[in-house]
């Protein structure tokens, strides 16, 4: 510790001198800040606690440093903060409501994008002027005219409806409209402004895109400006609205209110703050406060600091001291402006210009939290010992004295050189995180979002990630862009991994910390896009048609965002037979010889290491020119619903075939034959034209399939399917040909809705007359 010297009266005189300037210029309210408490404030974060318990620091010294003493009692601001970045929300508990000002023009605004319909040509200018200007004309003729609040021509008051609606969507529980209909006498509370602007800056279901751009566009030129671009981020912009107007009564006194969205500067900033005031006292006759704004800009910038110190940047406060001038016979006084410690210059230095024969009582007090961290007594003389550096400290303080002289005039300077050159400290390794852990499936796009700074800006940062012991063999991951804080990762295997982000100054060691990084198995997909599609045919199609003997070749790609997985994949192929072949790449491929005519639904499950599974079906027809023929003929009772054009249609349905190959035909056409069916008394008449294939199977089931005319229009295909069996049974199956080459959901006509295309679970209609019979 060192002598006090002569150099304090100087910096007395220089104090008071800057002091009597400043309340000159700006008449700024005496007793500006309180610091002899904590105040009640609430931060948050599920993915960044640690980072919420320091922002809460911050907010708690926003409001020490815009709270204002009155003979009522403590006046606080309002303050609210949320962070995109790290999902943090903090507000000053106390949630006091203030009355908006023409900040209620952003919430205006916002109604009327809530709306369904888009801001009119007419309504547009005036939205515009709104904003931009803050009118009140205009802001007074949208109140009325677009929202339905204000009065009425008989003065009655509105019930703004849609304006509350839009209040309940938004979650702004504590905002309401004025019971006189005013609109800048709408309360509010600065956690519901930040809500507000929470809605202009992210997506939401409540404003869509287009008219989120559009807002925006608009707040980032309105006009005046403070509050939430004071100290705010380097290279960052700034979308915001003010609102001040005058109190009413005899006293100069204004609310002065400001809430606004911070974007993108070097760390890709994304926040929104809110900061609201009342009671602020001006000078007579300057229509404009002053001393509101200079109170807001002073709460803002602790919090516009603390979250640039948090993210590395610590030029917000640098070389600053800050003078305590005992001015009168209470012998008191204590420094109102908090003086920054950081995390690597973490001291504080305390220098007392005691006079010989008076005692001087200091306390270095945590201006956030009302604690006394260090103090003591300097004792007037030769021997006295005026200076302290206390070290260890990381946070904002005030110093605060007291002494017993009866002369006014003693003095106190608490110093802050952060980054300076006296008594510097080991420069201190950077602060890292690799954020919370974090859940995803294999192949997913997962979001990595770290947190690194040091005081000397950002360090260096490296992303890695480590396979668990749950992992197979061979797995890997690929980031975006590892050396980035906020990146993304993919694995192409499921399980446990770790993720370690690392951060080097350039001075010490790199430090790092750990995350884990939890993926599920994400199972395979036959139903491939396009692309894969086009790189691996699908075969057999759809409906192919085959001869009894020739082999099929089953080629069914799919995908699967697990690339280390393997796969295998087993086939029913519908004729009492399976096979299980691993797969070649993302392709399952096999064949098998058909050696009966009939349907045959081919089903294959393709299953990864990781038992997650997919499955594919196909139908074939398998036709054979030697294994016989069918003939049919008779009615039944078409049902209602049968036909699409008349579903309450039914009545008789007459049908007729007698399809067979003949001699040395080689198919799948049929070489003889017609099919008829006809509903009585309906007009659904139809009459085949073409015939594709027959099928008759050895169990004496009949299908065939052509094309022909629907009461005398071409352009439709069909399938009759007929069981000879006890008793016998029909079903007809009737589309437009536009809608595929084969039936699907577009059917004309079908008597047993809701059964298979398949041959084996067509569930033909029982005839009412004549037969079905199977020649094989």
């Amino acid at each position: 510790m060192a002598k006090a010297t002569g150099k304090g009266l100087s910096k007395v005189v220089i104090a008071v001198a800057a002091l009597i300037g400043t309340l000159v210029v700006t008449g700024q309210p005496a007793q500006a800040g309180e610091y002899d408490r904590k105040p009640e404030v609430t931060c948050t974060s599920e993915r960044y606690p640690q980072f919420a318990d320091q922002m809460a620091d911050f907010v708690r010294l926003a409001v020490n440093v815009g709270t204002v003493v009155r003979l009522e009692g403590l006046r606080e601001p309002g303050v609210a903060f949320y962070d995109h970045v790290t999902g943090t929300e903090c507000y000053s508990t106390t949630e006091k409501f203030f009355e908006t000002a023409s900040l209620v023009k952003a919430s205006i605004l916002g109604a009327l994008l809530y709306r369904p319909q888009d801001i009119s040509d007419a309504e547009r200018p005036l939205v515009e002027k709104m904003i931009l200007e803050s009118d009140n004309d205009t802001s007074l003729r949208l109140w009325r005219e677009a929202l339905g609040c204000g009065k009425d021509d008989n003065d009655n008051v509105r019930p703004c409806t849609l304006f509350r609606q839009f209040l309940e969507a938004a979650g702004m529980d504590n905002t309401y409209p004025d019971d006189e209909g005013a609109f800048g006498d709408t309360h509010t509370t600065a956690r519901d402004q930040v809500r507000l602007f929470r809605l202009f800056s992210s997506p939401n279901p409540v404003i869509n895109e287009t008219r989120r751009a559009y807002a925006l566009s608009l707040l980032r030129r309105a006009e005046p400006r403070y509050g939430v671009d004071s100290f705010a981020p380097p290279g960052t912009t700034h979308a915001l609205k003010v609102g001040f107007s005058k109190l009413g009564g005899d006293k100069e006194e204004w609310r002065t209110n400001v809430a606004g969205y911070v974007s993108g500067g070097s760390q890709g900033y994304d926040y929104v703050t809110a900061f609201l005031s009342d009671r602020n006292e001006e000078l007579p006759y300057i229509p404009w406060p002053r001393n509101g704004v200079a109170r807001i800009n002073k709460v803002a910038e602790q919090v516009n600091c603390g979250i640039r110190e948090l993210n590395g940047d610590n030029t917000c406060w640098d070389f600053e001291d800050e003078d305590c001038f005992i001015a009168s016979p209470q012998g008191e006084c204590r420094t109102d402006r908090p003086l920054r410690s950081h995390r690597s210059q973490h001291w504080v230095r305390v220098e007392i210009g005691a006079r010989l024969g008076s005692t001087m009582h200091w306390k270095l007090i945590d201006a956030a939290n009302g604690v006394v961290v260090d103090e003591g007594d300097a004792v007037g003389g030769p021997d006295c010992v005026c200076e302290k550096t206390v070290h260890g400290l990381y946070g904002s303080y005030i110093l605060k004295l007291s002494t017993d002289s009866p002369f006014v005039g003693e003095t106190g300077t608490i110093y802050n050189h952060t980054g300076g050159p006296q008594d510097p400290d080991p420069d201190q390794p950077p602060v890292v995180s690799a954020g919370p852990d974090v859940t995803g499936a294999e192949g997913q796009t997962i979001e990595l979002s770290g947190f690194a700074n040091d005081d000397r800006g950002a360090p260096a940062v490296q992303w890695s990630v480590q396979p668990g012991p749950d992992v197979d063999a061979g797995a890997s991951c690929v980031i975006a862009n590892p050396m980035v804080v906020r990146t993304t990762v993919i694995c192409d295997d499921d399980g446990t991994f770790t993720i370690r982000l690392s951060a080097d100054d350039g001075v010490n060691a790199a430090v790092g910390d750990e995350a884990r990084l939890t993926l599920t198995n994400v199972a395979p997909v036959t139903a491939t896009p396009r692309a894969a599609r086009a790189a691996a045919v699908r075969t057999p199609q759809p409906w192919q048609v085959l001869r009894a003997g020739t082999p099929v070749s089953l080629s069914v790609p799919f995908t699967d965002p697990g690339a280390n997985d393997t796969h295998t994949c087993l086939t029913d192929w519908d004729d009492g037979t399976t096979s299980s072949r691993a797969a070649t790449g993302l392709t399952c491929q096999d064949s098998h010889r058909y050696t009966r005519p009939g349907m045959y639904t081919i089903k294959t499950e393709v299953t990864d290491d990781d038992t997650g599974s997919g499955e594919h079906e196909v139908m074939v027809i398998v036709y054979d020119p030697d294994a016989g023929f069918g003939t049919q003929g008779g009615w039944l009772s078409s049902p209602v619903g049968a036909i699409t054009d008349a579903p309450s249609a039914s009545g008789k349905g007459h049908f007729q075939a007698n399809v067979k190959y003949q001699p040395h035909d080689q198919g799948p056409e049929p070489g003889n034959g017609k099919v008829s069916f006809r509903v009585d008394p309906s007009a659904f008449d139809l009459s085949s034209t073409t015939l594709e294939w027959l099928v008759v199977t050895p169990d004496d089931k009949i299908a065939v399939k052509g094309t022909g005319t629907v009461n005398g229009e071409a352009g439709y295909g069909f399938v009759q399917y007929s069981y000879d069996a006890d008793p016998d049974g029909v079903r007809l199956v009737v589309w437009p040909l536009s809608a595929g080459a084969y039936p699907q959901d577009t059917l004309t006509y079908d008597n047993v809705k809701g059964a298979g295309f398949d041959l084996d679970v067509a569930r033909p209609q029982e005839i009412a007359h004549g037969s079905v019979q199977a020649h094989n």
